[in-house]
């Protein structure tokens, strides 16, 4: 046996243990996402935005499992040897490449979208926290449609290595720049908030959200870290198609648990998430660079809706009490 043969080979096990592992990702999401779906119809009501993303983000990651599934078959329904079977799955045709990369960028920018905007209604619909997140998140949306037409182009070109140019490592690295910046600020807006709590139940109110947000973003964060450190491994090295059979389904699982969990009223109730002492409200208007003293107040139940229409009427309220009482 050759050594060219003993890459296609090798090659061959890689790809058929990637669809594998895809195909058991997509069922584990499959079963994730149906229980969503129930509880965004039945359970809460879910912006359609939101609702439109999770779908959008699972039908995306059926049809990439289903392209690498159809990809296996064909390869080993016309291979007539084991070395044709071997090239056929390394020269997989132009729809074959280039559909599964534009549904993975367009899942990863719908993935990033829904946790700036977790992170939009937990730091009080500030939109001067998540500025860097969506700048990161521009950035990254750029790199990955350079990504596309650059694959595009790479067949085009008969497959010409000298003609190709590789933005699918700054792709990925602006992605995870993005998860990261957005998960930290959420814990970060967490513990700012029940810094002055003391003794054994300082941060039960939150520890709901604290698992919501980053039991599922880190999960994705650590994916992608995987995906990125095998990227910039050696070039004859197939051992990143397994991380990237991982994060197509774990793109779509992440912004799908926050979605469910929150969906499912597993967050803490309105009245959890209330902060009225005097000292804690003036520094936290402190924060948003305004200096009058105002009740911060969001729901681990309504933030997902950005409904605050509530919290701005017990305002009201309490100021024409005030008013009443001087």
């Amino acid at each position: 046996m050759s050594s060219g043969d003993a890459e296609l080979f090798a090659f061959r096990d890689v790809y058929v243990n990637m669809t594998l592992l895809q195909a058991f990702g997509n069922g584990i999401y499959t079963v994730i996402f149906f229980l969503a779906l129930y509880a965004m119809v039945f359970k809460r009501r879910t912006p359609r935005p939101l609702f439109a993303a999770v779908v959008i983000m699972y039908i995306s990651a059926v049809i990439q499992t289903g392209v690498h599934w159809a990809n296996t078959r064909k390869a080993f329904t016309y291979g007539n040897t084991p070395e044709e079977t071997a090239a056929l799955l390394a020269q997989p045709g132009f729809t074959m490449v280039v559909l599964p990369t534009t549904l993975l960028v367009a899942n990863t920018v719908l993935a990033d979208c829904v946790l700036i905007f977790r992170c939009y209604a937990v730091w009080n619909r500030d939109w001067r926290i998540i500025a860097l997140p969506i700048m990161s998140t521009i950035t990254s949306t750029v790199l990955g449609i350079m990504t596309i037409v650059e694959t595009a182009n790479f067949f085009k070109h008969g497959g010409d290595p000298n003609s190709f140019v590789d933005y699918a490592r700054p792709y990925f690295g602006m992605c995870l720049c993005t998860t990261l910046l957005a998960t930290l600020l959420i814990v970060f807006r967490i513990v700012w908030l029940t810094r002055y709590q003391t003794g054994p139940a300082a941060f039960s109110g939150y520890h709901a959200v604290i698992e919501m947000v980053v039991e599922s973003a880190v999960l994705y964060s650590l994916t992608l870290i995987v995906y990125i450190v095998l990227l910039f491994g050696p070039d004859d090295s197939n051992n990143d198609g397994y991380a990237q059979a991982i994060l197509i389904q774990m793109t779509g699982i992440a912004p799908t648990l926050i979605v469910a969990r929150v969906s499912f009223g597993l967050a803490r109730p309105s009245s959890s998430w209330q902060r009225t002492t005097s000292r804690t409200t003036r520094e936290s208007g402190f924060v948003f660079g305004s200096t009058f003293t105002k009740q911060i107040q969001f729901s681990g139940n309504r933030d997902i809706e950005s409904s605050f229409g509530a919290s701005d009427s017990a305002i009201e309220m309490k100021r024409s009490e005030t008013s009443s009482s001087a």
